[in-house]
């Protein structure tokens, strides 16, 4: 039932493009079908304490991937006297330089009101994020206000688009449902792939940091090494991707590794060579073969994050 919802059978390629054009889209619907809970919602959206609202004859504007100077906006939501944009993500981290190059821009806006909202798969560690966003919005919560609305709508085509997309996040997981028997295989399998990390630093010889070598947060599971120069693990709202952390991203060079063997994203102040397992097929190789993939990503990692130091620490 849920995959002849209009938005899932509209879904070429499951991807943070699609996911914030579907919500804008429905957003927008709202607005023209349901304007009085389209601006409850937006509410809902922009604001922690309902420090602002919007109007029933503002003139509001949603639009997608409009380009800035310093990227691509995912969501921009504007009217007189508002400028809010949303961050919005799905499997992919956080970036907090991001953040920051969006929040910069924001500023330069004469706007009185100005809100940078993030959007994403799973909590993050708003420490780690140093309080940029104004504020931080799980999906989950997105579905669980679209169920509470549901009962306020009138208009029978809104019904329709609201039921599927809310069927569209069910189907992309996110949404708080009941803990099925999955969860069993599903935390051994994370596990399993987390002692396959392990098992790959000890065979390489990497030395991990002996004050605190576990790394176990709310948003990630790996391990740190050296004297915390480096981490390998898991982000949670990522859990296809192996990532490998350079820290000190100041005295890294990346031009010293003229093709990188893996791909290599920047963050605020560290480095991160990436492995997509699904890339590697690597759920339908043998134990033995994972660990071997594992192995070579961290050891190749590794090997290239030194040669891209510039100076010690």
């Amino acid at each position: 039932m849920v995959n002849g919802t209009i938005f899932s059978a509209l879904e070429k390629e499951t991807g943070e493009n699609y996911l914030t054009e579907a919500f804008v889209f429905l957003i927008n619907s709202l607005l023209v079908r349901e304007r009085p809970l389209a601006l409850e919602f937006l509410t809902y959206l922009c604001t922690e304490n309902n420090e602002f609202s919007f109007d029933t004859d503002e003139n509001i504007s949603v639009t997608t991937q409009e380009i800035i100077e310093q990227g691509i906006l995912d969501i921009k939501i504007s009217s007189f006297g508002k400028q809010i944009y949303v961050e919005v993500k799905d499997y992919s981290p956080v970036s907090i330089g991001q953040l920051k190059r969006y929040r910069k821009h924001l500023e330069s806006s004469s706007a009185p009101i100005k809100r940078l909202i993030l959007l994403t798969r799973f909590p993050v560690d708003l420490t780690e994020h140093q309080g940029i966003p104004d504020k931080h919005i799980c999906w989950f919560e997105v579905y669980n206000w679209l169920v509470s609305a549901e009962d306020k709508v009138k208009d029978s085509v809104s019904t329709y688009l609201i039921k599927s997309f809310k069927s569209f996040l069910e189907v992309k997981r996110m949404s708080i449902e009941k803990v099925g028997w999955e969860y069993i295989n599903g935390v051994t399998a994370f596990n399993n792939l987390i002692n396959m990390i392990e098992a790959a630093v000890k065979n390489i010889g990497i030395p991990f940091y002996k004050k605190l070598p576990k790394a176990a947060r709310w948003d990630s599971k790996g391990f740190w090494l050296e004297n915390r120069k480096y981490y390998c693990g898991i982000y949670y709202n990522a859990p296809l991707t192996v990532i490998f952390k350079a820290f000190n991203k100041k005295d890294l060079n990346i031009d010293n590794v003229k093709s990188p063997s893996y791909p290599i994203k920047k963050a605020w102040a560290s480095m991160w060579f990436m492995l997509q397992l699904e890339d590697t097929h690597f759920f339908s190789l043998d134990k033995d073969r994972q660990l071997e993939e594992i192995t070579k990503f961290v050891k190749t990692a590794y090997k290239e994050a030194q040669q891209m130091r510039i100076k010690e620490e």
